[in-house]
């Protein structure tokens, strides 16, 4: 963790603490005014401070700046290939015209004895005219306005270069010219000293948008080496003052500029600003915008999507888990993220796609499509990395990557998913691939559980595509050797959980490492550095994870061991693993109908239950009745359900709900005659899966919002020979048996006494 001194600094009659962490140092100042001891945070042992520093989350800063190198290679690297198209464009269309260009200057050296040279000089003079205008309107003689002419000048370096190259007097490579040497450009010559002959750094503008004592701007500036700007942003002006003091304790002026406002105000000044440069540390547009509030990032979504460039990374942090990820407040999850929470033991991953829900919605409205990177359940809080593509097309695939999901919370927690809308792929009049967009059919799924008959509760509207991209996952795991683990001390736990987070996509290969895409390729091989595209309208076959330990409580049977339950899941053809939320989840294609069949057969081979232990009318019991050898058959099954729920309906509309119920499960669970008796042995590879999933099968992938990644191997529910009652389920350990990655920290150990998200600073 980060590495703090004992005793604190004096400076200007203030007491600070100097905390240095990853590359840069950091001077956090304490309250002069000690609050009373019925006040004092008991989980604050950092001191009582005016300006908020968590150690805790220098997990999240080391993977922030790890995240930012690796979009930010192929950011720096995608802009170097569009401005050098750029500059061969104009070379080419001024060669068409060589010929006649060189008429004219012999023409003109004939005629008049003003040169080339000179009329170049003379249009760059009129341009300087020009600045110096813009300059008395941010007033004369002010020092930090003259050096944002300086600065003006960068933008327009590429072309006079190109004029001078017209002119005949500098090459690329910066050779001399026939003319005895290059022209010295007419301007600001002090800061290009050397303009003609090396290009400066394409520009990479970070944002951090409340930035505290700025410590994330000085370890991006410091570990970001292709980092051109980035500001430190913060409202209170006491925070402010500490960013100055650390960026010059860091001997970081000249890349990091401080900025004092509110976040909002700032990010929506950047609208409809792109001819006005009022100081040196002006940005447009940024490529890379942090946002890491104490509490919900909600407030800030739409305005940093504003003021994102196209293709840019937006870093979000939410620490209000308490809102997003439980059940205690549904009212507020709506207000700030549109939708209500997932109720049951994935309810942490239910609140990434909440969020994911709310961003990308705040996006649409500006025809602005997210892409999510990277997404995280991190301790207390949630952390999100999200590329945004300014392309309309891909707005209108966001209903059909938008769900609702019905959880039965109350019963067994199982869980069902609907679509708001269908993206359909079909071909146009030449060929090409099109979308086209329609309602989804619903209901997906009765009121009342199939599994065990209990209510239902709604959650959402939730994301429903992809919660990370393997690609960017797999850069940053490559990357982790190269590190210095004094400078990132949490390296082991960055290993652990990308690797979890990366098995997590069950339609890469065995190997868990993903290949290149087909469609990218070309473009990948003229820059490597680029992380490839998923298609935009992919849906995650396994949304949610589920706890083998709460399935074994509601049954009152032992829990299965992980390789017995893996390997019994894989033996049926279906895709097993973990979850990076929560120790002990696991993540899987095979539906619940599937998951039940294997836990019932788990009590009849290996772990006896003793009659009577599971009580009349539970969910358990409702479970249970459905055992193979038990003298109660399917009828009885849900007759007996039926009559145990009817006694609790209260009205006509229940009635009716219940009704459905039982049809539902009468035409959907019964196996086809056709059909019964073909269960696969132990030796078959042909996997199983419900009649309703083959049904969906057969209409195509594409109903049910399931499309295929290219150049990435495709593991979709396999295709039904059986109800589920007539598998062969094998507790198989040793197919279960996951492969040996060494020793991952895959979940975290509380790291010390009294951790957590901490109290507020408290500072004016």
């Amino acid at each position: 963790m980060a590495n703090s001194d004992l005793m604190p600094l004096e400076i200007g009659g203030k007491k600070y603490r100097s905390v240095k962490e990853g590359l840069a140092t950091i001077l956090a100042p304490y309250r002069e005014n000690r609050p009373s001891a019925a006040k004092k945070a008991r989980n604050n042992d950092e001191g009582d401070q005016a300006v908020f520093y968590n150690p805790i989350q220098q997990f999240n800063r080391d993977l922030s700046v790890l995240a930012i190198l690796v979009y930010g290679e192929g950011a720096v690297a995608d802009k170097e290939t569009r401005l050098a198209k750029k500059l061969h464009g104009r070379q080419r269309g001024k060669v068409r015209n060589n010929k006649q260009m060189n008429e004219a200057q012999k023409l003109s050296k004939e005629d008049n004895p003003t040169s080339v040279e000179s009329s170049v000089a003379t249009n760059l003079k009129k341009r300087k005219v020009d600045e110096l205008e813009v300059e008395q309107e941010v007033g004369p003689g002010d020092a930090v306005a003259k050096k944002a002419k300086v600065d003006d000048f960068d933008a327009d370096e590429e072309e006079l270069k190109i004029m001078q190259l017209e002119a005949g007097n500098v090459n690329l490579s910066g050779a001399d010219g026939q003319n005895g040497g290059a022209q010295k450009p007419v301007g600001p010559p002090q800061h290009h000293a050397s303009s003609d002959t090396k290009l400066k750094p394409v520009p990479f503008a970070i944002l951090d948008a409340l930035s505290a004592t700025g410590l994330r701007a000085l370890r991006y500036a410091k570990e970001i080496p292709f980092a051109t700007k980035v500001i430190a942003n913060d409202l209170s002006s006491e925070a402010v003052k500490s960013i100055d003091l650390n960026i010059e304790h860091n001997n970081l002026s000249s890349t990091v500029f401080s900025n004092v406002g509110d976040a909002r105000a700032y990010m929506y000044s950047k609208i409809g600003n792109e001819h006005h440069y009022p100081a040196p540390s002006y940005v447009h547009r940024f490529d890379v915008i942090d946002l890491d509030p104490y509490g919900t990032a909600a407030p800030f979504f739409d305005s940093s999507l504003q003021a994102l460039a196209d293709g840019g990374l937006l870093c979000v942090t939410c620490t209000d888990a308490g809102v997003f990820a439980s059940n205690g407040y549904p009212e507020k999850a709506f207000a700030l993220y549109g939708g209500t929470t997932v109720k049951g033991p994935h309810c942490h991953e239910g609140g990434l796609r909440l969020i994911l829900h709310a961003i990308a919605t705040s996006a649409a409205k500006y025809g602005i499509a997210i892409e999510p990177l990277l997404s995280l359940s991190i301790d207390f809080y949630a952390r999100l990395f999200i590329r945004v593509h300014k392309q309309q097309a891909q707005v209108k695939l966001l209903a059909g990557t938008t769900m609702s999901v019905y959880s039965c919370d109350h019963g067994c927690g199982a869980w069902s998913t609907q679509l708001l809308a269908r993206n359909q792929t079909q071909k146009d009049r030449v060929g090409d691939t099109m979308y086209k967009h329609s309602y989804s059919q619903g209901p997906t799924t009765t009121p009342n559980c199939e599994h065990c008959g209990s209510k239902t509760h709604l959650g959402g509207p939730l994301w429903a595509g992809p919660l990370h991209n393997p690609y960017f996952v797999q850069r940053i795991l490559d990357r982790l050797p190269t590190l210095n683990t004094s400078t990132y001390a949490t390296t082991d736990r960055l290993r652990g959980m990308l690797t979890t987070a990366l098995e997590e996509d069950l339609t890469l290969s065995t190997t868990n490492t993903p290949s290149t895409p087909s469609d990218t390729s070309d473009q990948l091989s003229t820059n490597p550095a680029l992380i490839p595209r998923l298609p935009p309208q992919t849906i995650d076959l396994a949304p949610f994870f589920f706890i083998p330990s709460t399935f074994a409580k509601v049954v009152h049977t032992s829990t299965p061991p992980e390789d017995a339950l893996r390997g019994a899941i894989r033996h049926l053809g279906y895709r097993v693993t973990r979850s990076h939320c929560k120790p002990g989840s696991f993540k899987t294609n095979a539906p619940f109908s599937i998951l039940w069949e294997i836990m019932r057969e788990w009590v009849r081979q290996r772990s006896p239950i003793k009659e009577g232990k599971v009580r009349e009318g539970t969910p358990g019991h409702r479970i249970l009745a459905r055992m193979r050898g038990t003298e109660r058959n399917f009828a009885n099954d849900i007759k007996d359900n039926l009559k145990l729920a009817l006694d609790k309906a209260d009205s006509l509309e229940d009635l009716k709900n219940l009704l459905r119920s039982g049809l539902y499960r009468a035409e959907n669970e019964r196996m086809p005659a056709a059909t019964e008796g073909t269960a696969p042995g132990p030796e078959s590879t042909e996997p199983t899966r419900t009649e309703q999933d083959n049904e969906e099968a057969a209409t195509g992938a594409d109903d049910r919002g399931v499309a295929a990644r290219e150049g990435i191997p495709q593991h979709a529910p396999p295709s039904v020979t059986s109800a589920p009652s007539k598998l062969k389920i094998i507790f198989d350990e040793k197919l279960g048996k996951e492969k040996q990655r060494g020793k991952l920290v895959r979940y975290q150990i509380n790291p010390r006494a009294n951790w957590g998200p901490m109290n507020r600073a408290a500072g004016g």
